[in-house]
């Protein structure tokens, strides 16, 4: 364990390091440092940014985007018959390209393709980069802007496969996530497919200046581009509210989602969020100066159609504090979550790292993972090199899992991750 902690901080010392050290040439040898920074993340982010003419009748803007994250993990615990785990990987947690319009005034395009295959952390022996599925692909219209409405701010119409907001760590883009991961509480109530996509459907966002909602349906079949209409949809929300004007903080606002799925389909896997019936969730982020916390409370319901011991009510809280160490630079994060249900099986830690060490080592068995009760502890660094464009995240978590008072699994997990998006 040592050992390994060693090298992964020595890994993100090194990322963070890095930071300081400035290339010089003849054109910026003169330049001072934080300058020198400043001009090369101005123009990392807009490196994508392709075409842009406002008085275009036809096409207003047109860029490429995308992101790579680069994951390591390692974790020394024990699985539910008291044996250690001692398992470390590497791998690419995300790598997405896509294109986005603007195009007739008041349409907007976006395509996004998950492009990574990476299966050696579970004991395959592939890493390539070969097309998986579509992350993004829906179009949108502003209806305020094109007939004029002057009662809302905001009127969009969209349809495609889109990321639905079900929690604030949800409603933050991993592009900018304070953590190696989400917990699992947020990841469980993802409305994803059994392949890890996005589900197709068709919603409205409304709003005025210090709030906006967001109400859609969404089919609950599976495909990697645009799925049918064959099997069964789910109905979701969102309501956000800026209260900044209120309470005089620098960040203030209360979010609030929801969705509830009927589908025709008896296997959990082949619905959204692993069969889950319906979920709720209410967070608060509130900021002030260099310190910022989430606090997020989630209650739902899992699916009829799995195992007694997996069904009924669950519920959970994530408290997320973070504090500015170094201004625009270096934050310190530390995390709490809380998941537990009725039943025995009713919640599960994340997929990683311990239950890829479960699905590569046959010495070693977590029961799936799956228990009542689950504590997880994060605390970790944050640094950014360019804002979110370019950073660095080294953290490290401790969980326990429980079933009936039994330990499924206890453990260390030491995380880092290097990310850079456009």
């Amino acid at each position: 364990m040592t050992r390994r902690l060693t090298g992964a901080v020595t890994l993100g010392m090194t990322a963070f390091l890095w930071a300081g050290v400035s290339i010089s040439d003849p054109l910026t040898e003169n330049t001072p440092p934080d300058e020198q920074t400043r001009s090369f993340c101005d123009a990392y982010r807009n490196l994508g940014k392709l075409y842009k003419d406002p008085d275009n009748p036809y096409i207003q803007s047109f860029s490429l985007f995308g992101r790579m994250h680069w994951q390591y993990g390692h974790v020394d615990g024990t699985d539910a018959f008291g044996r250690d785990i001692d398992y470390d990987t590497a791998d690419f947690r995300r790598f997405r390209l896509g294109a986005k319009a603007t195009v007739f005034n008041h349409f907007g395009l976006k395509a996004q393709a998950e492009l990574s295959n990476d299966d050696i952390p579970r004991g395959g022996t592939t890493r390539d980069v070969r097309f998986q599925q579509m992350w993004d692909m829906y179009v949108t219209f502003d209806a305020q802007a094109a007939f004029g409405i002057q009662s809302l701010e905001t009127l969009t119409f969209g349809y495609g496969a889109r990321e639905t907001h079900t929690s604030y760590e949800w409603h933050t883009s991993s592009n900018k996530l304070k953590t190696v991961e989400r917990s699992a509480l947020s990841n469980k109530i993802w409305p994803s497919n059994g392949e890890f996509a996005n589900a197709t459907g068709a919603w409205m966002k409304f709003g005025q200046k210090d709030w906006y909602a967001e109400v859609g349906v969404f089919s609950t079949t599976q495909d990697d581009f645009w799925a049918p209409w064959s099997d069964g949809q789910m109905y979701w929300m969102n309501y956000q509210h800026d209260l900044t004007s209120v309470t005089g903080a620098d960040v203030s606002t209360l979010f609030l989602t929801a969705y509830y799925q009927n589908s025709d389909s008896t296997d959990s896997f082949e619905r959204l969020a692993g069969g889950t019936e319906w979920s709720t969730s209410a967070a608060f982020v509130y900021g002030r100066d260099r310190w910022q916390f989430l606090a997020e409370g989630v209650y739902g319901q899992n699916p009829e159609e799995v195992s007694e011991s997996r069904q009924g009510n669950y519920w959970g809280f994530v408290f997320l504090p973070s504090l500015w160490l170094i201004e625009d630079k270096l934050e310190g994060v530390f995390r709490y979550q809380y998941q537990g249900s009725e039943n025995p099986e009713g919640v599960r830690i994340n997929s990683r790292y311990a239950r890829r060490a479960d699905s590569k080592f046959d010495e070693v068995n977590l029961l799936g993972g799956r228990g009542d009760e689950h504590h997880a502890y994060y605390l970790g660094l944050k640094y950014h090199f360019c804002k979110d464009n370019i950073h660095s995240l080294i953290g490290v978590e401790y969980d326990d899992i429980n079933r009936e008072g039994r330990d499924i699994y206890d453990g260390w997990s030491v995380l880092a991750t290097f990310r850079m998006f456009l």
